[in-house]
């Protein structure tokens, strides 16, 4: 599974406040990245004070290795 992750902080605070995205499309650029969290920021989707800092793309892969309750 891929997942796009958007990191918001608060800098007097320290903390972080995270938007998850499950399957982002391949080619994401940085500027569209920018330009969707400030729309974020804008519509009150992230907490007063939190600033754009960074975005990951996640990739896991999962592995049952025991199903004992099918």
């Amino acid at each position: 599974m891929k997942r796009l992750t958007l990191v918001f902080r608060n800098q007097e605070e320290g903390k972080a406040f995270r938007v998850n995205v499950q399957n982002p499309v391949e080619n994401i650029d940085t500027a569209s990245l920018q330009t969707d969290a400030q729309v974020l920021i804008d519509n009150g989707l992230v907490p007063e004070g939190y600033v754009f800092d960074e975005a990951r793309v996640l990739e896991s892969n999962t592995n049952v290795l025991i199903d004992i309750l099918k």
